[in-house]
Protein backbone atom coordinates (compact mmCIF):
# COMPACT_ATOMS: atom_id res chain seq x y z
CA UNK A 1 0.00 0.00 0.00
CA UNK A 2 2.78 2.46 0.80
CA UNK A 3 4.92 1.36 -2.75
CA UNK A 4 1.80 1.81 -4.19
CA UNK A 5 1.51 5.72 -2.36
CA UNK A 6 4.75 6.72 -3.36
CA UNK A 7 4.21 5.12 -6.79
CA UNK A 8 1.18 7.75 -7.38
CA UNK A 9 3.19 10.56 -5.75
CA UNK A 10 6.35 9.95 -7.85
CA UNK A 11 4.16 9.52 -11.08
CA UNK A 12 2.38 13.16 -9.90
CA UNK A 13 5.76 14.80 -9.14
CA UNK A 14 6.89 13.72 -12.41
CA UNK A 15 3.98 14.97 -14.48
CA UNK A 16 3.95 18.34 -12.74
CA UNK A 17 7.44 18.17 -13.96
CA UNK A 18 6.73 17.28 -17.51
CA UNK A 19 3.68 20.21 -17.52
CA UNK A 20 6.09 22.44 -16.39
CA UNK A 21 8.63 21.71 -19.19
CA UNK A 22 6.01 22.15 -22.03
CA UNK A 23 4.77 25.54 -19.96
CA UNK A 24 8.22 26.83 -19.74
CA UNK A 25 9.25 25.88 -23.38
CA UNK A 26 5.76 27.54 -24.65
CA UNK A 27 6.80 30.98 -23.02
CA UNK A 28 10.59 30.06 -24.14
CA UNK A 29 9.44 29.91 -27.50
CA UNK A 30 6.61 32.94 -27.34
CA UNK A 31 9.32 35.24 -26.26
CA UNK A 32 11.49 34.61 -29.37
CA UNK A 33 8.75 35.10 -31.60
CA UNK A 34 8.01 38.13 -29.93
CA UNK A 35 11.73 39.18 -30.13
CA UNK A 36 12.15 38.30 -33.91
CA UNK A 37 8.59 40.40 -34.30
CA UNK A 38 9.43 43.55 -32.48
CA UNK A 39 12.74 43.44 -34.42
CA UNK A 40 10.82 43.60 -37.63
CA UNK A 41 8.20 46.20 -36.67
CA UNK A 42 11.27 48.50 -35.13
CA UNK A 43 13.23 47.53 -39.16
CA UNK A 44 10.58 49.19 -40.88
CA UNK A 45 10.51 52.28 -38.36
CA UNK A 46 13.73 53.02 -39.04
CA UNK A 47 14.14 52.73 -42.64
CA UNK A 48 10.78 55.03 -42.59
CA UNK A 49 12.41 57.41 -40.09
CA UNK A 50 15.36 56.82 -42.46
CA UNK A 51 13.61 58.01 -45.96
CA UNK A 52 11.68 60.77 -44.12
CA UNK A 53 15.14 62.14 -43.10
CA UNK A 54 16.23 61.66 -47.05
CA UNK A 55 13.37 63.56 -48.27
CA UNK A 56 13.70 66.32 -45.44
CA UNK A 57 17.48 66.44 -46.35
CA UNK A 58 16.82 66.64 -50.13
CA UNK A 59 14.25 69.13 -49.88
CA UNK A 60 16.40 71.30 -47.45
CA UNK A 61 19.45 71.12 -49.81
CA UNK A 62 17.19 72.47 -52.81
CA UNK A 63 16.24 75.15 -50.63
CA UNK A 64 19.03 76.53 -49.51
CA UNK A 65 21.08 76.19 -53.64
CA UNK A 66 17.75 78.22 -54.33
CA UNK A 67 18.20 80.50 -51.49
CA UNK A 68 21.88 81.10 -52.34
CA UNK A 69 20.25 81.55 -56.66
CA UNK A 70 18.14 84.36 -54.62
CA UNK A 71 21.45 86.46 -53.20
Amino acid sequence: MVATAKFRQMAQWIGLAICGLIVSTAFGMLGILLGIIMEIVNGVFRVAIGIIVAILSTIAFFGFILWLFTL
